[in-house]
């Protein structure tokens, strides 16, 4: 082996691990990957290695014009690569965070995190079989385990379909062409919306579906599905997925969270009794917002109501709740809402 090598190796393996809770991230580079999605590299302030599970998330505490902005988006690259990790963000219409990111954010700039974590990973789930699904850029996680997988030379027969609205919003698309070219084991399959503005695309022109999906996996009812992108590709996605029976299905979903239109009703006091804390929850407002509005900090993850970071327990008044399996019934049971997607209606008193 030659002497550098073995001396850069040996020398990373002294270098000490970042192994979970808050710490400080140094912007190394930002690169563009779409006309609206940018990749942003960060290392450790502290120039620590990072120990993660390929598609896991991490959960970020932006500051925007002072406030704070926790968010949490997934790990687009692979722990086999561990002194810097990468996440890629898009721009959402209306999107606060994302628009901040893709505007703002430059080499040299320090973020803040809470944590990396997360259940939907490749190995914390083995698969024999797995088929990735992802819409837009639902493809971060699954990029993560891609390139976990080939970097390790997984031999796992894998499946890869990605669908996009057009060629030009393919996110990493260099990357799963060489990818599919260079491994025998993984077949990518890129699907757009509308190819009239590349000719030669080379891809599949479509819509998620169960007769789309069986002519591009034939062996799709013998597979596992692990799935990600915005929830009406989710929605989709699921219903193919139980029309074809398959064997297995896994999701994740994470985005910026965008405040529901239908208010009425909705708003009041928000009495946080274990802080002695009180404040105004204004219509539209979720309970994580009033929180923050007066200084409380409540763990929070996906901002969609689905990993239940954010649960509190309420011991008075009533809230409506978007709860996309973030709780349990027992735990509703007991009191407990879920912070980011539950708004009061009327006063409420809340253990936090």
């Amino acid at each position: 082996m030659d002497t550098a090598f073995r001396y850069s190796l040996s020398a990373a393996n002294r270098q000490p691990c970042y192994r979970g809770g808050p710490c400080t991230l140094v912007c190394k580079a930002v690169m563009e990957e779409t006309h609206d999605s940018k990749t942003l590299v960060f290392e450790d302030s502290q120039s620590r290695s990072f120990d993660f599970k390929p598609g896991q998330y991490v959960t970020f505490k932006f500051r925007i014009d002072g406030e704070l902005c926790p968010r949490a988006y997934s790990i687009c690259s692979t722990p086999t690569r561990p002194h810097n990790i990468q996440i890629t963000v898009k721009r959402v219409p209306g999107g606060l965070v994302s628009n901040w990111l893709n505007d703002n954010l430059h080499p040299g700039m320090e973020v803040e995190i809470a944590d990396i974590g997360g259940h939907f990973n490749y190995l914390d789930i083995p698969s024999a079989k797995p088929l990735f699904l992802s819409g837009g850029s639902g493809v971060t996680p699954v990029m993560s385990m891609l390139q976990y997988i080939t970097d390790v030379v997984d031999r796992t027969d894998v499946v890869f379909v990605y669908f996009a609205r057009s060629p030009k919003d393919i996110i990493f698309r260099e990357q799963l062409e060489f990818i599919a070219k260079r491994f025998r084991n993984v077949k990518v399959h890129l699907v757009v919306g509308d190819d009239s503005e590349q000719k030669d695309f080379g891809g599949t022109t479509g819509q998620i579906g169960a007769e789309l999906m069986r002519t591009l996996v034939p062996d799709l009812a013998e597979r596992e599905i692990f799935m990600c992108g915005p929830e009406g590709f989710m929605k989709a996605a699921r219903a193919m997925a139980e029309e074809v029976s398959v064997a297995a299905l896994h999701e994740e979903s994470f985005g910026e969270k965008i405040v529901v239109e239908d208010t009425d009703g909705l708003g009041g006091e928000v009495y946080f009794s274990l802080s002695g804390k009180q404040g105004a929850c204004a219509p539209g407002e979720t309970l994580l917002e009033a929180a923050l509005n007066v200084g409380i900090w409540i763990d929070s993850s996906c901002q969609q109501g689905v990993c239940g970071s954010c649960k509190v327990k309420m011991t008075q008044g009533h809230v409506d709740m978007d709860d996309l399996g973030g709780l349990s019934d027992d735990e509703k049971a007991e009191g407990y809402v879920l912070a980011c997607c539950s708004r009061p209606r009327g006063a409420i008193s809340l253990e936090a």
